[in-house]
């Protein structure tokens, strides 16, 4: 179930300088240029630079600090009734579009919702101890399901009106939120509560650590609900992780790949892989990767681990291995840059499908490290979820 809540959210006037994308995506010189010329973006609450010597409580209390401090200089409101939030994010090559609302943490508990990947125990128990001082939610966290043509016209009628906030940001992303108007409240609860099972996109250690702050705080109604946006199933934009490995201490060799796959010279990397399993650079050149074994739909990054990155190259633990790096996928040709940083050999790795993801999430499954890029990626400190 989603149910309405009160968000805490910038002023009208003030939401494209405070909106920010999660601080992790920023270098240490793009950061310091925020902090010193936006005196209202969201980083100065959650800055991580700010008392470094700090122990984790101190520095958690200090963001709480930061957070009152802004919502005493009147940059924050919070909804004077319990609402939803319409939010539509255009790329230059799509759109996404969603609605913003409390995610029952119970549904993870009882697998209406289910994850597909495993979080790690340490830092979801630190992003909980930063929950449960802070007490606020800042960046939703992404599910999907299905939806219908009900929904469907809900969304349409909502985007009719003017929306609260439009702008653009510097990545020439259109971002749009609406405030769902009371009419249309009660027709969007009762599609959430019989909506079905929802599936996490993105966000799951945010997800874990929510879910762990609500157990440890029964008696809190407000804890009980996780910041999240619902997209249809149809609208989630799954892209994949490049690996570029350094095998300068490796041997390496195409003919090695011949008991499990036809290798066959292509120009240059494409979006599009034809019944490839992967693409791959190699001294200089590219290739396709045309699995010999007759399957169905596999997971691209368990496929690579079992068949090439393990047996070949000895990867056991690809989350940490210092010789293998991820880089987001586009449709350019990287090859250079990859050689430039000492990268010999590079794989591209199909999309998985929103059908596999979901399969994996209901038998319980896990991916390997960077098996998907999700789209969209929320703003942080857009909607605040305020649970203490």
């Amino acid at each position: 179930m989603l149910r309405p809540f009160k968000a805490v959210r910038p002023t009208r006037d003030k939401a494209y300088l405070v909106a920010t994308r999660s601080y992790i995506t920023y270098g240490a010189e793009e950061l310091d240029d925020k902090l010193e010329n936006n005196p209202y973006t969201f980083l100065h609450v959650i800055n991580p630079n700010a008392l470094p010597e700090a122990n984790y409580k101190d520095r958690f209390k200090a963001v709480r600090s930061r957070y009152d401090r802004f919502e005493k200089e009147d940059i924050f409101i919070q909804e004077a009734q319990s609402t939803y939030y319409l939010y539509e994010q255009k790329t230059p090559s799509a759109t996404y579009t969603g609605v913003i609302g409390l995610l029952d943490a119970e549904s993870v508990v009882n697998g209406t919702t289910l994850p597909h990947e495993k979080t790690i125990a340490k830092r979801e128990h630190i992003f909980a101890r930063y929950l449960s001082i802070t007490g606020f939610q800042a960046e939703p966290v992404l599910v999907f399901g299905e939806a219908d043509e009900h929904y469907d016209r809900l969304v349409n009628r909502i985007k009719e009106d003017r929306p609260e906030y439009e702008f653009s940001s510097t990545d020439r992303y259109c971002h749009k939120l609406w405030v769902v108007p009371s009419e249309y409240v009660n027709a969007l609860a009762a599609f959430f509560e019989h909506s079905g099972t929802k599936y996490i996109a993105d966000g799951h250690h945010r997800l874990a650590s929510s879910v762990r702050v609500a157990q440890e705080a029964p008696d809190n109604p407000l804890a009980q609900g996780v910041l999240c946006m619902f997209m249809a199933e149809e609208q989630v934009g799954i892209e994949s992780f490049e690996r570029w490995f350094d095998i300068s201490s490796d041997s390496f060799d195409l003919t090695d790949l011949k008991a499990q796959y036809d290798v066959l010279p292509i120009n240059g990397p494409s979006e599009n892989f034809q019944g490839a399993s992967f693409q791959l650079f190699f001294e200089g050149k590219w290739h396709s990767l045309f699995s010999k074994k007759s399957k169905g739909e596999v997971l691209p990054s368990q496929e690579l681990l079992d068949t090439i990155l393990h047996p070949l190259l000895d990867v056991v633990d690809p989350r940490n291995d210092a010789r293998l790096h991820y880089h987001r996928q586009t449709e350019l040709d990287r090859s250079a840059e990859m050689l430039q940083q000492g990268y010999a050999l590079g794989f591209r790795l199909p999309p998985v499908s929103v059908k596999l993801l979901k399969e994996i999430a209901v038998n319980k499954g896990s991916m390997p490290p960077k098996s998907t890029y999700i789209e969209p990626k929320l703003r942080s400190g857009l909607l605040l979820h305020l649970f203490k």
